[in-house]
């Protein structure tokens, strides 16, 4: 199982008012900083592709702001450890994603049918399903199988909502290395 990586901002309490308004509507207390796949709270830095974009990205599903190499992807966006998250993902893991070198890992994302939300933490609450206590200083899970339970459950409670219908587990590393 190998990663894609991408590159996002940091959405942690020196965002400010955004960080207050957003904790205080979640109820998220136990999140530190937010490390996740939502384009929305935590965007990609990457908006616009150059041509050397192109021999490390990935070409398929849409993903073209995804890459296959996360030295290329931290040279390339001028990598900030304040501001940036670099973040080695890894979609329908089966297994705990193995050690990466410069990789810490924080849990499971469920991201929406449109690998845009995440159903966790920005897709509103869905309390017949887990409780925002679940999630960890990130606002993931730590546990795979719960992870798994969780979006299963999801997709057949909440089907109607187009958001749900084939939301998916994905892990989550993110760089720590120099």
């Amino acid at each position: 199982m190998s990663p894609i990586f991408i590159a996002c901002r940091k959405f942690d309490p020196h965002c400010g008012e955004a960080w207050s308004s957003y904790i205080a509507w979640s109820g998220l207390q136990q999140v530190t900083e937010l490390v996740s796949l939502d384009n929305i709270l935590c965007p990609l830095i990457i908006q616009e592709l150059i041509e050397e974009d192109w021999e490390y990205n990935v070409h398929a599903n849409n993903r073209v702001y995804f890459f296959r190499d996360y030295q290329y992807l931290k040279r390339r966006i001028a990598y900030d450890a304040s501001q940036h998250n670099l973040l080695g993902i890894f979609e329908r893991p089966t297994q705990t994603p193995a050690a990466m070198d410069a990789f810490t890992f924080c849990g499971y994302e469920i991201w929406d049918s449109h690998e845009s939300i995440s159903v966790l933490t920005n897709c509103g609450a869905f309390p017949d399903v887990y409780s925002p206590a679940e999630l960890n200083q990130f606002g993931l899970l730590t546990d795979l199988a719960q992870a798994n339970r969780i979006a299963e459950t999801i997709r057949k409670t909440h089907w109607a909502d187009h958001h749900c219908r084939d939301c998916r587990v994905w892990g989550v590393a993110r760089y720590t290395g120099c």
